[in-house]
């Protein structure tokens, strides 16, 4: 193994060359352009096997089928002002004003994001794809093909390139990272190259991992070698997944209803030549017009839901109010410690009666004959309401009797946290009743901001943020975490963070051309004794057993290093106990390791067995997703002090302090 820079001076190494990496690289170069004596070397290496800029989900070859369930005005990578950041800030544009901007609407950005384009040239690379029809029809409230998000990564990663100082070696490895050895003053990370880099601090920015079989999933590789004709697609990203494998005509039995089987749908179908077309009389407003090869997919997920379509609110979304959770928030931010907050009786009645004041108040607005009393009324009675999450949604209960009470409107958040409040004797009917729901959810999406249910929906889930950072390192009880609080996380994904509304149309057009089936909550799989075939059944549906050659996994599992994981960098961590779990602690002292690698909260220098901080090593992202908030949301939305750029900077921060110290005592030497 050759060393690519046999040296002792500072330097800084990036695993990892997505959203996150190239985010904090531009946070690390804020911290370089602003140092008044630099050191005479310093050596900055840039490592990934994937596209840099783009990393491997947001790769720019990817079809152009694919799109982002995030608005183009809702996305950048830049800090804002009066961003929680320690290195400078630089405004630029987000990703609808750049593509602005490739057309010439320059009027259309401020002078601050205009001065930085000016300084960092947009090229041609976008026009190999991109026509000026396909660009001119992207507004502020598109959601962008995931392809188009790669090109403005790719442009973001090279004009942080361009802002690096001169003093800085700037090394790129398109190699994976596939260990990091200890040698005391610095690491020595092994690439899949045979080559090697020293680094003084390394942040590894590692994303989405593949990870090691679970129980149920090694059963399923057996069941493949017993019966090899039939065919396993694993969870992954979709772009990565084998769609190929999956035949004309085949029975495929799918796990999951997010974006994941949503873009399968789109791969299998009109990717393969099928045709949506307008359609008044069809349920969704469109009609698939059908190849005849189409697969037929028995859908199920936990739930047995799919994600809901977002609203369509002309643009981002309006913050919503929550003033009874701001307060609680406000409370409850100084209370240090682990278990220090009972998220069930000091948060979730705050959530709670903020979701029901938003319904209430958007009703007096567009329905406003609809409530029987004065809105100040009304929402006194939502605060006068007791909640009591001792028991599984009872504290509901109350506040539906103050909607039945004082409006001629039914509305009870129990609706949607029991998506399915009935079973069903077989698919069909399961499925005649999830198209009634969607027709609903449908409407109500395409009121937008006058629709009340989507008001409830939405402070519910614009809580997601600020009940998750008050959580965060460990602050909330275990047994609260894991009642009210996983039920209110999960609800709220579920209603906002789905797929656009062209989606959900779509995915009733395929339900009326025979192409999906539902089959339910908690699906049970297992194999045909007399044909081989993969079985699944649910209590949704009636227990029936559906068969099918090809059982679909439509997730992404998250990184759990409880787990032996299948990414070799990891591994290797894991082996050396360089990293360790984060852990809960129950309430009788019991400590449970979560999927999460243990850090510091500042910065985000991972902890070993004692709780010491790595000298070195940062981890910044999805591996702490049980530990902190938002790690696997990407991108950021601007106007948000997103936890995204401040957990960038926080790992910039750390490294740039630790190679200064660096510079510092080899100074005085």
């Amino acid at each position: 193994m050759k060393y690519t820079m046999p040296t002792t001076s500072p330097s800084i190494a990036i695993i990892g060359l997505g959203p996150r990496g190239v985010s904090t690289l531009e946070r690390l170069v804020a911290h370089l352009n602003a140092v008044e004596n630099p050191p005479q070397e310093f050596h900055l290496h840039l490592i990934d096997e994937a596209q840099h800029g783009s990393g491997r989900i947001w790769n720019t070859s990817q079809t152009k089928a694919l799109c982002m369930n995030t608005f183009a005005h809702g996305m950048t990578l830049f800090s804002e002002p009066g961003s929680t950041v320690d290195a400078p800030v630089v405004e630029g544009p987000t990703i609808y004003e750049w593509v602005r901007l490739h057309l010439g609407h320059n009027e259309e950005v401020s002078a601050e994001k205009r001065a930085y384009v000016d300084k960092h040239p947009l090229d041609d690379a976008l026009w190999e794809r991109f026509s000026t029809e396909e660009l001119e029809q992207i507004r502020p409230e598109s959601y962008p093909l995931r392809a188009l998000y790669g090109y403005y990564l790719v442009w973001f990663y090279n004009s942080v390139l361009q802002d690096i100082p001169e003093w800085v070696r700037v090394h790129s490895h398109k190699a994976r990272a596939v260990s990091i050895e200890d040698h005391g003053d610095f690491d020595v990370i092994a690439l899949n190259n045979g080559e090697s880099v020293q680094a003084s601090a390394t942040i590894a920015v590692t994303g989405w991992q593949k990870q090691g079989l679970a129980e149920q999933e090694k059963w399923i590789a057996q069941t493949l070698e017993d019966h090899p004709d039939l065919n396993w697609i694993r969870a992954n990203n979709p772009i990565e997944q084998d769609v190929s494998s999956i035949k004309d005509n085949e029975k495929v039995l799918s796990r999951g209803l997010g974006m994941g089987f949503f873009d399968i749908l789109i791969l299998t179908t009109e990717e393969r030549g099928g045709q949506f077309v307008e359609d008044s009389n069809a349920a969704g407003g469109l009609r698939y017009i059908a190849t005849g090869k189409e697969p037929t997919y028995f859908a199920s997920s936990r739930r047995g839901y799919p994600f809901m379509p977002q609203a369509d609110d002309g643009g981002l979304p309006p913050a919503a109010e929550i003033p009874r959770l701001k307060k609680v928030v406000a409370e409850l931010s100084d209370r240090e410690g682990r278990r220090s907050i009972d998220y069930d009786v000091e948060v979730w009645p705050a959530v709670l009666r903020d979701a029901y004041h938003a319904y209430v108040k958007t009703l007096a607005r567009v329905e406003p004959d609809a409530l029987k009393a004065d809105l100040d009324t009304v929402v006194q009675a939502i605060d006068d309401a007791e909640v009591d999450a001792s028991v599984v949604f009872n504290g509901v209960s109350a506040m539906d009797d103050v909607i039945s009470q004082y409006t001629t409107k039914r509305f009870s958040l129990l609706r949607w946290m029991h998506l399915l409040p009935a079973n069903f004797d077989s698919s069909e009917e399961l499925t005649a009743y999830l198209m009634q729901r969607l027709e609903e959810d449908l409407k109500d999406a395409e009121a937008g901001q006058d629709s009340p249910v989507r008001a409830a929906l939405w402070s519910l889930g614009f809580s997601r943020k600020p009940t998750q950072v008050l959580g965060a390192e460990g602050r909330y009880t275990v047994e609260s975490r894991h009642h009210m609080f996983d039920k209110a996380i999960a609800l709220a994904q579920l209603a906002c963070s789905g797929p656009p509304i062209f989606r959900t149309r779509q995915l009733m057009a395929l339900v009326d051309a025979g192409v999906v089936k539902f089959i339910g909550g908690y699906p049970l799989l297992d194999t045909d004794r007399n044909t081989g075939e993969w079985t699944m059944s649910s209590p949704s549906s009636g227990g029936v057993r559906y068969r099918g050659t090809t059982l679909f996994d439509a997730w992404v599992h998250k990184p759990d290093i409880r787990k032996t994981p299948l990414d070799p960098l990891m591994k290797d961590l894991v082996d050396k106990e360089r990293v360790v779990p984060f852990t809960d602690v129950w309430e009788d002292g019991t400590e449970l390791p979560t999927a999460s690698v243990a850090q510091h909260p500042q910065s985000r220098r991972v902890l070993d067995a004692e709780g010491q901080e790595d000298p070195r090593l940062h981890m910044v992202g999805i591996p702490a997703h049980a530990q902190y908030p938002d790690t696997t949301i990407s991108p950021p939305l601007p106007g948000t002090d997103s936890w995204f750029i401040q957990e960038a900077d926080k790992a910039a921060t750390s490294a740039f302090n630790i190679t200064l110290s660096m510079n510092k005592m080899n100074q005085a030497v």
